[in-house]
């Protein structure tokens, strides 16, 4: 196994702390070896952003997706899938920051990804989705839920379509547009979504999956209210 697999690897369980170094060596390497322009550095560099972003440091996690996100727009063009893939990593970094600035310019960069996804990729393509649902869930945190309905309903529309009901990105999708039924007040549309969510998770990542607890939580409070 290379050293950036194992890396990733480590990552992907949780153990960040050991997956940094080996994600820097293995970057630092293909720099001297290979550029910063090549398609396996640029790779590496959204890693680790990634991992950083993790880690909860986002200012270097933004250094790293910026500079693979302009290396890519260089080597690749902007039309390119591996494109499309970093301008969506900053997007959701810069998101995750959180200021109307970086939200502005999050949603700058959903709305290129979406287009230019559907262009290239079609309305159906998981990565078409993948951007489709970011800036519905951005306009949906910014509070434009009338916007970010159709949004997020085309998401898990296509998602059922393209991957069945019990794949994780369709349960994701699945809270999302529960989540925002619950904060326009269609509690009784809402319930139904986490239903079947919860009944979706439970079975497929188990109950004490992320997202089977978030739709167990949402679940409760919209029979609550109900």
């Amino acid at each position: 196994i290379s050293i950036s697999n194992l890396g990733s690897l480590l990552q992907d369980k949780g153990d960040l702390a050991a997956a940094e170094p080996l994600c820097r060596e293995a970057l630092e390497v293909q720099r001297e070896t290979l550029g910063s322009r090549h398609p396996h550095t640029l790779a590496s560099i959204g890693n680790l952003g990634s991992l950083m972003q993790d880690k909860g440091d986002l200012a270097t996690a933004e250094l790293q997706f910026r500079e693979a996100l302009e290396g890519q727009r260089e080597t690749r063009g902007n039309r390119h899938p591996d494109t499309l893939v970093a301008i969506n990593d900053l997007g959701m970094l810069l998101k995750a920051k959180g200021r109307a600035m970086h939200i502005y310019a999050a949603e700058l960069l959903f709305r290129e990804a979406v287009e230019v996804s559907r262009e290239t990729l079609g309305s159906r393509h998981p990565g078409t989705l993948m951007s489709i649902g970011n800036l519905g869930s951005l306009l949906q945190d910014k509070g434009d839920l009338a916007a970010a309905e159709p949004l997020l309903r085309e998401t898990l529309e296509g998602e059922r379509e393209t991957l069945g009901n019990r794949h994780l990105s369709t349960i994701i999708s699945i809270n999302n547009l529960g989540t925002l039924l619950k904060a326009k007040g269609c509690m009784h549309a809402a319930e139904l979504l986490f239903r079947e969510a919860v009944e979706a998770s439970r079975e497929t990542l188990g109950s004490q999956h992320p997202e089977t607890l978030f739709a167990i939580k949402n679940l409760a409070c919209c029979a609550a209210k109900g």
